[in-house]
């Protein structure tokens, strides 16, 4: 396992990350295995949420960590009402610190390392957050040792260009960010990462796979290719040749599609990915990608050229 710097934390943090949004209430005893396994692999990063599972992940991960103090826990507060894009803001400084103490209780733990807002997605609504009381309430437990450092991740599928991200990052407000970048989705890579770079925040890259499922997503060729017939009836790619060709993503071979999504986002200048891992085969599989220099020059050319007008992100 190879590690990368966490923007100007000081935390050293392994390029493959566990993301536990999924499996720990379906099945627990297997999600353990997993983390641990990841754990046993090197990997010291895993990020889980509040609202995963109706808390489950947190609970099962508190499990899953005890005596591995080392590892590395990211969590968040989400100030709004549902998840889609147009969800009702409802975010208040009380519901940030009593989501924190409930967190800090499922995952047994004396301090968060890393507390985010949850998928701020409209401009109007990260201003409040930053003037409600909520930013100052993150402050405030950073200052009394509760949390170690604080950020926010975005919600990408209503902000593909990331314009929240552009104005947070140069604000000096936060030590991490969370955001998308995958293959299907790089306008982070000219934009908010050289800005992460610049103010030394730390980079966590979220959905590598896109929104993975079976159906629709960088995990297979169908998949993928489902996920470019979306995007040609949105508008976002053009209905012609080569999106229109079963065969579009041959020029990734040997590497599959979700090995080479992977080894794009570890190509660039990001702090670790982080993906979802239900078993310890995919874990396996995961773990062949770590192989510097990820992908070949022409094979990137290719991706930007195929895929680097996309701006916003589909199911």
């Amino acid at each position: 396992m190879l590690y990368r710097q966490l923007g100007c934390t000081g935390l050293q943090v392994s390029e493959l990350s566990f993301g536990a949004a999924r499996g720990a209430k379906e099945n627990p005893t297997q999600f353990i295995h997993t983390v641990r396994a990841c754990i046993d692999a090197g990997i010291n990063f895993i990020d889980t949420a509040a609202d995963y599972d109706g808390g489950g992940s947190e609970c099962v991960l508190g499990e899953a960590l005890a005596g591995h103090d080392e590892v590395i826990v990211e969590t968040k507060y989400r100030p709004y009402d549902s998840w889609p894009p147009e969800a009702i803001y409802n975010g208040s400084p009380e519901a940030l610190i009593a989501s924190a103490e409930q967190s800090l209780r499922r995952l047994r733990r004396d301090r968060l390392d890393i507390l985010l807002g949850h998928g701020l997605r409209t401009q109007e609504s990260y201003d409040r957050f930053m003037s409600d009381g909520c930013y100052d309430a993150m402050v405030r437990l950073r200052e009394q040792g509760k949390v170690r450092f604080i950020g926010i991740s975005e919600l990408s599928e209503g902000d593909g260009t990331h314009e929240i991200l552009k104005r947070a990052v140069p604000s000096g407000a936060f030590d991490v960010v969370m955001l998308t970048v995958n293959i299907l989705l790089q306008t982070a890579t000219e934009s908010v990462l050289p800005l992460c770079q610049e103010h030394g925040v730390g980079t966590v890259v979220m959905m590598p796979l896109n929104q993975a499922s079976k159906q629709s997503g960088l995990v297979s060729v169908p998949a993928a290719l489902e996920c470019v017939r979306h995007h040609v009836a949105e508008g976002s790619l053009p209905e012609k040749m080569p999106y229109t060709d079963p065969n579009l993503f041959d020029f990734l071979q040997p590497h599959s599609v979700p090995d080479a999504s992977l080894r794009y986002v570890l190509a660039q200048n990001v702090s670790t990915c982080c993906v979802g891992m239900r078993t310890t085969e995919r874990l396996a599989e995961n773990l062949t990608v770590l192989d510097p220099p990820y992908l070949d020059p022409q094979r990137l050319a290719t991706i930007k050229e195929l895929f680097g007008g996309i701006q916003c992100q589909v199911r």
